[in-house]
Protein backbone atom coordinates (compact mmCIF):
# COMPACT_ATOMS: atom_id res chain seq x y z
CA UNK A 1 0.00 0.00 0.00
CA UNK A 2 1.26 3.06 -1.00
CA UNK A 3 2.51 5.57 1.94
CA UNK A 4 0.68 9.28 1.71
CA UNK A 5 2.38 11.79 4.47
CA UNK A 6 1.65 14.41 6.07
CA UNK A 7 2.01 17.58 4.16
CA UNK A 8 1.24 15.71 0.89
CA UNK A 9 -2.14 17.69 0.80
CA UNK A 10 -0.49 20.57 0.21
CA UNK A 11 1.71 19.06 -2.66
CA UNK A 12 -1.23 18.37 -4.47
CA UNK A 13 -2.63 21.45 -3.75
CA UNK A 14 0.31 23.54 -5.43
CA UNK A 15 0.35 20.76 -8.15
CA UNK A 16 -3.42 21.61 -9.05
CA UNK A 17 -2.20 25.17 -9.35
CA UNK A 18 0.24 24.46 -11.46
CA UNK A 19 -1.98 22.22 -13.91
CA UNK A 20 -4.46 25.50 -13.92
CA UNK A 21 -1.37 27.88 -14.82
CA UNK A 22 0.24 25.48 -17.42
CA UNK A 23 -3.58 25.66 -19.14
CA UNK A 24 -3.69 29.17 -19.19
CA UNK A 25 0.04 29.40 -20.51
CA UNK A 26 -0.18 27.18 -22.96
CA UNK A 27 -3.43 28.87 -24.06
CA UNK A 28 -2.16 32.02 -24.42
CA UNK A 29 0.75 31.28 -26.97
CA UNK A 30 -1.65 28.81 -28.69
CA UNK A 31 -1.29 29.80 -32.72
CA UNK A 32 1.49 31.64 -32.44
CA UNK A 33 4.48 30.29 -34.92
CA UNK A 34 7.46 31.08 -33.03
CA UNK A 35 6.59 28.84 -30.45
CA UNK A 36 6.60 25.49 -33.13
CA UNK A 37 10.47 26.28 -33.25
CA UNK A 38 12.37 23.14 -32.77
CA UNK A 39 15.68 23.80 -30.20
CA UNK A 40 16.90 20.63 -29.48
CA UNK A 41 16.03 16.82 -27.83
CA UNK A 42 14.57 15.84 -24.93
CA UNK A 43 16.46 13.28 -22.77
CA UNK A 44 15.04 10.18 -24.89
CA UNK A 45 15.63 11.75 -27.89
CA UNK A 46 12.39 13.65 -29.16
CA UNK A 47 12.14 16.79 -31.14
CA UNK A 48 11.84 19.64 -27.99
CA UNK A 49 9.87 22.22 -29.91
CA UNK A 50 10.30 25.87 -27.81
CA UNK A 51 6.73 25.43 -26.31
CA UNK A 52 7.66 22.41 -25.04
CA UNK A 53 10.90 23.54 -23.15
CA UNK A 54 8.74 26.72 -22.03
CA UNK A 55 6.35 24.66 -20.91
CA UNK A 56 8.67 22.77 -18.54
CA UNK A 57 10.72 25.48 -17.09
CA UNK A 58 7.78 27.28 -16.17
CA UNK A 59 6.34 24.09 -14.06
CA UNK A 60 10.08 23.57 -12.61
CA UNK A 61 10.12 26.95 -11.83
CA UNK A 62 7.21 27.40 -9.96
CA UNK A 63 7.69 23.79 -7.82
CA UNK A 64 10.85 25.72 -6.74
CA UNK A 65 9.04 28.41 -5.58
CA UNK A 66 6.68 26.40 -3.60
CA UNK A 67 9.11 25.58 -0.65
CA UNK A 68 7.95 21.89 -0.94
CA UNK A 69 10.68 19.29 -0.93
CA UNK A 70 10.27 17.63 -4.01
CA UNK A 71 12.06 16.41 -7.59
CA UNK A 72 10.82 16.75 -10.65
CA UNK A 73 11.46 14.29 -13.47
CA UNK A 74 9.92 15.62 -17.18
CA UNK A 75 10.01 15.03 -20.70
CA UNK A 76 12.70 17.78 -21.88
CA UNK A 77 15.67 17.75 -19.30
CA UNK A 78 14.68 15.30 -17.70
CA UNK A 79 15.85 15.10 -13.44
CA UNK A 80 15.51 18.50 -11.58
CA UNK A 81 17.09 17.74 -8.04
CA UNK A 82 15.32 20.81 -6.81
CA UNK A 83 16.16 20.00 -3.09
CA UNK A 84 18.79 17.35 -1.73
CA UNK A 85 16.53 14.72 -0.13
CA UNK A 86 13.30 14.55 -1.49
CA UNK A 87 10.01 13.98 0.37
CA UNK A 88 8.07 13.57 -3.73
CA UNK A 89 8.60 13.10 -6.97
CA UNK A 90 6.60 14.45 -9.89
CA UNK A 91 6.51 12.45 -12.95
CA UNK A 92 5.34 15.05 -15.64
CA UNK A 93 4.65 15.96 -19.15
CA UNK A 94 3.69 19.53 -19.19
CA UNK A 95 2.41 19.41 -22.77
CA UNK A 96 1.80 15.67 -24.56
CA UNK A 97 0.55 16.28 -28.14
CA UNK A 98 2.66 18.97 -28.56
CA UNK A 99 2.86 18.46 -32.78
CA UNK A 100 -1.19 18.71 -32.43
CA UNK A 101 -0.41 22.13 -30.34
CA UNK A 102 2.19 24.05 -33.04
CA UNK A 103 -0.34 22.56 -35.68
CA UNK A 104 -3.48 24.35 -34.40
CA UNK A 105 -5.24 20.82 -33.34
CA UNK A 106 -6.82 21.77 -30.69
CA UNK A 107 -6.03 18.17 -28.49
CA UNK A 108 -3.27 18.28 -26.32
CA UNK A 109 -3.12 17.46 -22.93
CA UNK A 110 -1.10 18.19 -19.16
CA UNK A 111 -0.01 15.25 -17.35
CA UNK A 112 1.23 15.19 -14.06
CA UNK A 113 1.84 12.30 -11.16
CA UNK A 114 3.03 12.62 -7.90
CA UNK A 115 4.88 9.92 -5.29
CA UNK A 116 6.27 10.05 -1.84
CA UNK A 117 10.14 8.64 -1.50
CA UNK A 118 11.18 6.34 1.43
CA UNK A 119 14.37 7.60 1.38
CA UNK A 120 15.24 4.46 2.97
CA UNK A 121 14.14 2.26 0.26
CA UNK A 122 13.91 2.17 -3.26
CA UNK A 123 12.66 4.46 -5.48
CA UNK A 124 8.95 4.47 -6.06
CA UNK A 125 7.88 2.55 -9.01
CA UNK A 126 5.36 3.97 -12.05
CA UNK A 127 2.00 2.42 -10.43
CA UNK A 128 2.97 3.85 -6.39
CA UNK A 129 1.54 7.36 -6.82
CA UNK A 130 -0.14 9.44 -4.62
CA UNK A 131 -2.16 11.68 -6.70
CA UNK A 132 -2.32 12.65 -10.69
CA UNK A 133 -4.23 13.87 -13.25
CA UNK A 134 -4.11 14.17 -17.35
CA UNK A 135 -5.43 17.28 -18.36
CA UNK A 136 -6.79 18.65 -21.48
CA UNK A 137 -5.10 21.58 -22.57
CA UNK A 138 -7.75 23.42 -24.30
CA UNK A 139 -11.17 22.52 -22.22
CA UNK A 140 -12.01 21.53 -18.34
CA UNK A 141 -12.08 18.16 -19.21
CA UNK A 142 -9.52 16.27 -16.86
CA UNK A 143 -8.73 12.65 -15.41
CA UNK A 144 -7.84 12.50 -11.49
CA UNK A 145 -6.79 10.51 -9.14
CA UNK A 146 -7.18 11.82 -5.80
CA UNK A 147 -7.81 10.34 -2.35
CA UNK A 148 -7.26 6.43 -3.80
CA UNK A 149 -10.18 7.48 -6.58
CA UNK A 150 -10.62 7.17 -9.92
CA UNK A 151 -12.32 10.68 -10.80
CA UNK A 152 -13.39 11.68 -14.49
CA UNK A 153 -16.20 14.22 -15.31
CA UNK A 154 -17.87 14.39 -12.24
CA UNK A 155 -17.92 10.88 -11.61
CA UNK A 156 -16.13 8.33 -9.22
CA UNK A 157 -15.12 5.52 -11.25
CA UNK A 158 -14.79 1.88 -9.00
CA UNK A 159 -13.82 -0.63 -11.99
CA UNK A 160 -13.31 -0.25 -15.66
CA UNK A 161 -16.56 0.57 -17.66
CA UNK A 162 -18.17 -1.95 -20.39
CA UNK A 163 -19.94 -0.09 -23.53
CA UNK A 164 -22.00 -1.89 -25.59
CA UNK A 165 -20.76 -0.45 -29.19
CA UNK A 166 -22.62 -2.49 -31.25
CA UNK A 167 -19.48 -4.90 -32.54
CA UNK A 168 -17.41 -2.09 -32.94
CA UNK A 169 -14.70 -1.33 -30.80
CA UNK A 170 -12.83 1.83 -30.58
CA UNK A 171 -9.01 1.34 -30.61
CA UNK A 172 -5.83 3.44 -30.49
CA UNK A 173 -3.39 2.25 -31.92
CA UNK A 174 0.63 3.74 -32.59
CA UNK A 175 3.10 1.46 -34.42
CA UNK A 176 6.14 1.64 -36.44
CA UNK A 177 5.28 -0.35 -39.54
CA UNK A 178 1.94 -1.07 -41.09
CA UNK A 179 2.51 -4.34 -40.72
CA UNK A 180 1.73 -4.45 -36.87
CA UNK A 181 -1.21 -2.53 -37.20
CA UNK A 182 -2.32 -5.28 -40.18
CA UNK A 183 -2.12 -7.91 -37.52
CA UNK A 184 -3.53 -6.03 -34.63
CA UNK A 185 -6.60 -5.73 -37.26
CA UNK A 186 -6.48 -9.43 -37.99
CA UNK A 187 -6.40 -10.43 -34.27
CA UNK A 188 -9.83 -8.01 -33.59
CA UNK A 189 -11.22 -9.48 -37.02
CA UNK A 190 -10.59 -13.04 -36.10
CA UNK A 191 -12.46 -12.49 -32.59
CA UNK A 192 -15.44 -11.36 -34.57
CA UNK A 193 -15.50 -8.01 -33.43
CA UNK A 194 -15.10 -4.52 -36.04
CA UNK A 195 -13.40 -1.87 -34.75
CA UNK A 196 -12.74 2.05 -35.10
CA UNK A 197 -9.11 3.18 -34.94
CA UNK A 198 -8.98 6.69 -33.39
CA UNK A 199 -5.16 7.77 -32.90
CA UNK A 200 -5.45 11.04 -31.88
CA UNK A 201 -2.10 12.22 -30.95
CA UNK A 202 -2.13 13.07 -27.28
CA UNK A 203 -1.31 9.43 -25.63
CA UNK A 204 -1.56 10.33 -22.23
CA UNK A 205 -5.56 10.90 -22.38
CA UNK A 206 -5.94 8.17 -24.40
CA UNK A 207 -4.42 5.61 -22.82
CA UNK A 208 -6.08 7.33 -19.73
CA UNK A 209 -9.57 6.76 -20.88
CA UNK A 210 -8.50 3.38 -22.01
CA UNK A 211 -8.26 2.17 -18.47
CA UNK A 212 -11.29 3.83 -17.60
CA UNK A 213 -13.11 1.60 -20.71
CA UNK A 214 -14.14 4.58 -22.61
CA UNK A 215 -11.62 3.76 -25.25
CA UNK A 216 -11.55 0.13 -25.62
CA UNK A 217 -7.96 -0.65 -26.52
CA UNK A 218 -5.20 1.32 -26.11
CA UNK A 219 -2.34 -0.07 -27.77
CA UNK A 220 1.67 1.05 -28.57
CA UNK A 221 4.44 -0.76 -30.08
CA UNK A 222 6.66 2.41 -31.03
CA UNK A 223 9.43 1.86 -28.30
CA UNK A 224 8.94 5.80 -27.67
CA UNK A 225 6.55 6.51 -24.89
CA UNK A 226 7.80 7.43 -21.73
CA UNK A 227 6.80 6.79 -17.98
CA UNK A 228 5.80 10.27 -18.42
CA UNK A 229 3.19 10.00 -21.04
CA UNK A 230 1.23 6.81 -19.31
CA UNK A 231 1.72 6.96 -15.55
CA UNK A 232 -1.77 7.92 -14.70
CA UNK A 233 -3.01 5.40 -17.11
CA UNK A 234 -0.82 2.37 -15.64
CA UNK A 235 -1.99 4.01 -12.34
CA UNK A 236 -6.12 3.95 -12.97
CA UNK A 237 -5.57 0.52 -15.63
CA UNK A 238 -4.02 -0.84 -12.09
CA UNK A 239 -7.13 0.39 -9.52
CA UNK A 240 -9.90 -0.35 -11.58
CA UNK A 241 -8.61 -3.54 -13.10
CA UNK A 242 -8.03 -3.14 -16.52
CA UNK A 243 -5.85 -5.84 -18.55
CA UNK A 244 -2.03 -3.99 -18.88
CA UNK A 245 0.29 -5.48 -20.86
CA UNK A 246 3.83 -3.83 -20.12
CA UNK A 247 7.10 -3.53 -21.24
CA UNK A 248 9.32 -3.39 -19.31
CA UNK A 249 7.30 -4.86 -16.42
CA UNK A 250 5.18 -2.83 -14.02
CA UNK A 251 7.96 -3.82 -11.07
CA UNK A 252 11.12 -2.21 -12.93
CA UNK A 253 9.62 1.00 -14.27
CA UNK A 254 10.83 3.78 -12.01
CA UNK A 255 10.10 7.59 -11.48
CA UNK A 256 13.61 9.12 -10.26
CA UNK A 257 13.87 9.50 -14.20
CA UNK A 258 12.94 9.68 -17.89
CA UNK A 259 12.22 5.98 -18.71
CA UNK A 260 11.19 4.56 -22.15
CA UNK A 261 8.13 2.45 -22.23
CA UNK A 262 8.68 0.14 -25.36
CA UNK A 263 5.21 -1.35 -25.50
CA UNK A 264 1.93 -1.22 -23.40
CA UNK A 265 -1.67 -2.58 -24.17
CA UNK A 266 -4.51 -1.28 -21.90
CA UNK A 267 -8.32 -3.17 -21.86
CA UNK A 268 -10.68 -5.61 -21.01
CA UNK A 269 -9.62 -8.08 -18.04
CA UNK A 270 -10.01 -11.55 -18.77
CA UNK A 271 -10.56 -10.80 -22.99
CA UNK A 272 -8.91 -12.76 -26.12
CA UNK A 273 -7.93 -9.71 -28.03
CA UNK A 274 -5.78 -9.11 -24.93
CA UNK A 275 -4.68 -12.60 -24.80
CA UNK A 276 -3.73 -12.85 -28.37
CA UNK A 277 -2.11 -9.53 -28.44
CA UNK A 278 -0.08 -11.05 -25.38
CA UNK A 279 1.44 -13.93 -27.12
CA UNK A 280 2.16 -12.03 -30.47
CA UNK A 281 4.38 -9.36 -28.73
CA UNK A 282 4.44 -10.41 -25.11
CA UNK A 283 5.12 -13.67 -25.11
CA UNK A 284 8.78 -13.43 -23.58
Amino acid sequence: MVKVMHGSDEMIKTSKKIIDELKSLLREHYGDPGYATVVGEGVSGDITRRIDLMAEEYAVDAFSKSGLNIWVVSEEKGLYRLRENPDYIVLLDPLDGSLNYVSQIPFASISMTLYTVNRSGPPPLIHEAIYGVVADVFNNIQIEYIDSKIMYDNKVYEKRVSINRRQHRIVSAYFNRVEEFSIIRDIVINQGEGFKLRIMGSASIESTLASLGLIDYFISLTGRLRNTDVALAIVAAVKLGSSILVEPSLNSIRVDKVEIVRRLVIGPSNDSIINEIRRKWFAS
